[in-house]
């Protein structure tokens, strides 16, 4: 390829500071803030999150900084996004709508704690004056959820006592239960959580037993000797009730750890949660799997370690199963491959330094596949791009967006059917806002498929019960699901500049595609329907700038079209008109 790839390419390489590790490179540029704003400590979270409304992610780092994302690897910090001053070097944060008004909402966990809701036009407004009981309030971790099913997520904050400096605290926890557009949410008491003082480190929502509500789990790291977390089952589905129970029986509840994250996952695609609990010095990491209910403890690679935060999930090479990226305070983060048959391989370190606690994942750039963002000490603090980790392999994300449900969707269980490799195989998915260390992977859901060439089965269940059930659905595209629309509908990827233009659009008999510069790769051109459907694919090799795609055989209406390369992975929409 030429002229406008290739200076793509050069672009790149010069804000590429390192070899790729493990299919990952850090992006290294001065004049971009995300890679050298600067920040005091190490305990401190990281989020992917749309807040905009765009359709590409854009980043916020605690305490209190928040990057626009503005394509072509480049963010514009947001100045005093939020009307508060952190006292506190650590800190997170979970982002969700929690009035449903379709605008991203975020609370931090600070000291002072905060809730601030979104604005349309990307501001926010401080309503924490709003609850008394956080006035001053220091908070070590934080986490949206949703406890009653309905409307309007529900929240917590979490104070580690003996951890916030001297003079300050112990405080017990501070639960809220939230079911208006007010967001002024109900101060629950009468648990061991709310009432008594622990070293709470971050909590999670998440509905690990699948009968339909979200659990709660609060890691409670003693910071190197062993101690109780504190694990309460929902009991909205068995009794009708708002109330939560202590979890006694399960392996995980029982034993003694020095919690640092949770995260429940269908490792092994059996359509089942499994559990993944990172330690700090007082237990090694756990890692849990789930058979039909039994809990038994797994050996991998990664638990045989201590001092660890952060275990963060997602299908970085796109090759149909999680795999798990475990960041440490004493070492550099390191990538484990799930080998798909419950097992997984020796670690590979990102980057050079050591000191590594929250990270995030999420399609920044919006490829098809997952990079990252890593906090911890001065140099550790980076953005790695998923370069060549997932190459080869298809794709699919989706937006769920709740209607009697909350609209973020907290909760929502999306599994999908798609033979890989020859194997008919079920992955499965649930949508959380606090899934690491202080921290929040993107909210849309991310599949990969490997060689699978179409989706047979796409299922969204919503915490409402509603269910969306899906056909014969395209490959590598962006999709979003509005709660009980019967729609999925493919998105246009957001790329700010895309070396290519269309025309004429609207379209008739055919669709002209004209290259910035020549092409000398192999094509793709794919063309799909607004639900979804893949309705033709057809192959190119080119010498030159310019294809024309027929369109004749197309009903009058939208369409999404995709072109594919080596290297690149491009979406826009059409609108084809009457022959």
């Amino acid at each position: 390829m030429k002229k406008n790839y290739a200076s793509i390419l050069t672009f790149l390489i010069a804000n590429l500071s390192i070899t790729a590790q493990g299919g990952f490179t850090k992006i290294v540029n001065p004049s971009n803030p995300i890679t050298t704003y600067m920040s005091p400590g190490i305990y401190k979270g990281v989020s992917w999150v749309d807040f905009d409304n765009d359709n590409d992610l854009d980043l916020f780092a605690s305490p209190n900084f928040l990057f626009r994302n503005d394509g072509n690897e480049m963010f514009a910090q947001i100045t005093n996004p939020f009307d508060f001053e952190p006292l506190q070097a650590p800190g997170g944060a979970s982002w969700a709508d929690i009035n449903n008004d379709g605008f991203m909402d975020c609370i931090i966990s600070q000291n002072p704690a905060g809730i601030f809701l979104g604005n349309s036009g990307g501001t926010f407004t401080n309503i924490t004056s709003q609850y008394s009981s956080l006035t001053d309030y220091p908070a070590w971790g934080c986490a949206i959820g949703n406890w009653n099913n309905d409307a309007f997520p529900d929240f917590v904050f979490v104070h580690a006592a003996g951890f916030h400096g001297a003079g300050i605290g112990p405080f017990p926890s501070k639960l809220f239960l939230n079911t208006s557009a007010t967001a002024v949410a109900e101060q629950i008491t009468g648990y061991q959580l709310t009432d008594e003082t622990h070293p709470y480190t971050v909590p999670y929502w998440s509905d690990y037993d699948l009968d339909g509500d979200m659990d709660l789990f609060v890691a409670s790291g003693p910071g190197g000797t062993p101690g109780p977390d504190f694990c309460y089952k929902n009991m909205k589905i068995e009794n009708g009730s708002d109330t939560f129970e202590p979890m006694t029986t399960e392996l995980f509840a029982t034993q003694l750890q020095d919690g640092q994250c949770y995260n429940f996952i269908d490792f092994d695609n059996d359509q089942d949660l499994d559990l993944c609990l990172t330690n700090y010095g007082g237990a090694s990491t756990r890692f849990y799997r789930n058979s039909g209910g039994v809990y038994t403890l797994q050996t991998t690679p990664f638990t045989t370690q201590t001092t660890n935060l952060a275990n963060d999930w997602g299908d970085f090479d796109n090759d149909g199963d999680l795999d798990v990226i475990i960041t440490n305070d004493m070492s550099k983060p390191k990538f484990y491959k799930n080998n798909g048959n419950g097992t997984f391989a020796t670690a590979i370190s990102l980057g050079t330094v050591n000191n590594s606690s929250g990270i995030t994942n999420g399609d920044y750039d919006n490829d098809g596949d997952l990079d990252l963002f890593v906090s911890g000490v001065d140099a550790t603090r980076a953005l790695y791009k998923n370069t060549s980790a997932a190459t080869g392999n298809n794709w699919i994300t989706i937006k769920c967006v709740g209607t009697t449900s909350n609209k973020s969707a907290l909760g929502t269980l999306v599994k999908l059917r798609a033979t890989i490799n020859g194997v008919d195989t079920w992955q499965m998915r649930e949508i959380t806002a606090q899934n690491s260390f202080q921290s929040q992977n993107d909210l849309r859901v991310h599949f990969g498929l490997g060689n699978a060439t179409t989706i047979q089965t796409l299922s969204i269940k919503y915490p409402s019960g509603i269910l969306e059930t899906f056909s014969n659905v395209g490959i590598n595209t962006f999709y979003s699901n509005i709660e009980n629309s019967g729609n999925l509908l493919a998105v246009e990827s957001n790329e700010i500049q895309k070396p290519f233009s269309i025309y004429p659009n609207p379209a008739k008999g055919f669709l002209n595609i004209t290259f910035d510069g020549n092409v000398e790769e192999p094509l793709k051109v794919s063309l799909i329907d607004m639900k979804g459907k893949l309705l033709k694919t057809i192959n190119y090799q080119i010498e030159g700038n310019s294809i024309k795609i027929p369109t004749d055989e197309l009903n009058i209406g939208t369409y999404l079209i995709k072109i594919e390369g080596q290297s690149f992975n491009y979406s826009t929409k059409f609108i084809k008109s009457d022959n």
